[in-house]
């Protein structure tokens, strides 16, 4: 029996990949292809903030509540926290992006990915460069 992989999935991606009718989408179902969708609770937290912004009704909320269910998400935990603080020091200190305030999510999705070894999926540059991060590139 094969082997599932899995995949850290940045919220943009995960966006582009259940709305489904975009070039982006295109470009970027075939890395998850097979594979187990891992979200950030970070991620989550970005998806219904985006949900509050554009003040979703019922049906859109219940859309994007069952679009979440399809990935496994991974709460904050000790290791995830410890390895949080880690990362955004050793970023800050190197003058990388995911040391900034304004990278705090994405630091998060980072911390994820490194914690359980996994690569990520994201169209997002501030995520390039940084140690011990593997990111997947659109197809």
């Amino acid at each position: 029996m094969a082997t599932v992989e899995s995949v850290v999935v940045d919220t943009n991606v995960f966006i582009y990949l259940v709305r489904g009718s975009s070039a982006k989408a295109a470009m970027y179902a075939p890395q998850i292809e097979g594979k187990r969708m891992i979200l950030s609770f970070a991620t989550v937290a970005e998806l219904w903030r985006g949900a509050a912004t554009k003040n979703y009704g019922d049906a859109s909320r219940k859309r994007l509540a069952a679009d979440i269910d399809v990935a496994i998400v991974v709460p904050p935990n000790d290791e995830l926290t410890k390895r949080w603080g880690e990362l955004t020091a050793s970023a800050r200190a190197k003058g990388h992006a995911l040391g900034q305030p304004a990278q705090i999510h994405d630091a998060w999705v980072a911390a994820t990915a490194q914690l359980y070894d996994l690569p990520i999926l994201t169209d997002d540059s501030d995520f390039a460069g940084f140690p011990g991060l593997t990111l997947l590139a659109a197809v």
